[in-house]
């Protein structure tokens, strides 16, 4: 991969560098993650129902997803700083809000905020990597970021578990502000990458043009939809396993920290075997290869569960299954979106995101739908986005302009 000190000598090492926008990255897993095992002490505590409870996850989803629509064309209009200051600031005082709800009501206001402010970090981070790897290397560029933003998956549930035996849920948002005071420092460290020449003019007609552009590409829109589905089939496991396994299961909150943590593992090895093989084999023939598993796996997972015989080693390990398979779908799948789109990186990072993350706030509302208090609308809902991800792959997809 081209240094960083060949690109600009502004810009830090390529390990701190990455180090950074990384961190930038862990916002969402951190702040999802952390507060997963307290989950149903929250829910006994604020009188909620479970489906009013996996909201509060749902409300955050929607927040991530209607915000980068926001920041990534103020990123392309102001440069990269100054817009992710701004929405560093708003995610803390939307996480000191959370932990000072009364009502699950007024969680949900506060999850919105908190998302609304803390996407503008990765959509930006995004664009960061567009602006200084550009198409050629920014796919390994990803891999070695998601690396590093999967430490937050790994040791966010197992912190919030064992917090929750010590204090109050309420803490693990106090800890997630100090983490937004953390990101805050980390960006002084980053020059501008932005380039004046290639900033957009304009205000919301400019926006919508530079939407419209993306949106008429199929090979963004492919990418965009078959990532997309498949971060939301992963944000159904996350917004659906910690009642399946903690009340379905009777699991406690520090094993289900320990289970979630499994996962992610497979995930990061998964990862770091892409960033390795990504230049040999293509970014297209890894991400087609990790959704074609991903739809199987999560076939079998349903079929399994409305037989009735999910039992729960056998649901922890097809789930641990995909997980590792989404290694090698994430990164590859937002670098072919971005690939194409220098001048409009951060408007392709913003959609690309609030795709995502639409698919996560739907996978919320479906499983609050379909809840039974069974894990059947888990694995029928992870199931429907894998093969949504299959069939956006097959049809949009056959003939990458920049796979090969």
């Amino acid at each position: 991969m081209t240094s960083t000190s060949e690109l600009s000598p502004a810009l830090p090492s390529e390990r701190v560098l990455l180090g950074i926008l990384g961190l930038f990255m862990m916002i969402a897993p951190a702040s999802t993650d952390m507060y997963l095992p307290g989950l149903v002490t929250m829910r006994h505590e604020l009188g909620a129902s479970a489906a009013t409870t996996q909201l509060t996850l749902s409300y955050f989803f929607l927040g991530f997803a209607f915000g980068q629509l926001v920041w990534g064309p103020l990123a392309d209009r102001f440069g990269r700083r100054r817009p992710m200051a701004a929405g560093i600031a708003l995610y803390i005082f939307g996480t000191i809000g959370c932990a000072f709800a009364d009502s699950m009501e007024h969680m949900m206001i506060w999850r919105f905020v908190q998302a609304l402010g803390g996407c503008a970090m990765p959509v930006i981070a995004q664009a960061i990597v567009r602006d200084v790897y550009g198409p050629r290397n920014s796919a390994r560029a990803f891999s070695i970021m998601l690396l590093v933003m999967s430490v937050a998956p790994i040791v966010a549930p197992l912190i919030g578990g064992q917090m929750l035996r010590f204090t109050s849920w309420r803490v693990i948002f106090g800890i997630l502000a100090v983490f937004g005071v953390v990101a805050m420092a980390a960006l002084w460290r980053l020059p501008e990458t932005g380039a004046v020449h290639a900033r957009q003019a304009g205000g919301p007609r400019a926006v919508a043009a530079s939407y419209w552009h993306l949106l008429r590409d199929p090979q963004f829109v492919g990418y965009m939809v078959a990532g997309g589905a498949v971060f939301g089939a992963s944000f159904t496991y996350i917004t659906g396993t910690p009642l399946v396994y903690m009340e379905y299961f009777h699991v406690s909150p520090q094993f289900f920290g320990v289970l979630f943590g499994i996962n992610i593992v497979g995930m990061a090895s998964v990862t770091m075997f892409n960033s390795r093989r990504v230049g040999q084999v293509g970014p297209y023939r890894l991400m087609r290869i990790g959704i074609i598993g991903c739809a199987i796996v999560t076939s079998v997972l349903c079929v399994t569960v409305w037989l009735g015989v999910a039992l729960l080693p056998v649901m922890v390990a097809l789930l641990f299954l995909f997980m590792s398979l989404r290694g090698i779908i994430t990164a590859n799948s937002v670098a072919g979106a971005l690939a194409n789109h220098p001048t409009r990186a951060g408007a392709a990072a913003a959609l690309v995101g609030s795709v995502q993350y639409g698919f996560g706030f739907a996978a919320g509302g479906l499983l609050g739908v379909l809840n039974d208090g069974s894990p059947r609308p888990l694995a029928t809902v992870m199931c429907g986005f894998s093969v949504l991800a299959l069939i956006a792959l097959l049809t949009m997809l056959r003939k990458p302009q920049h796979a090969r």
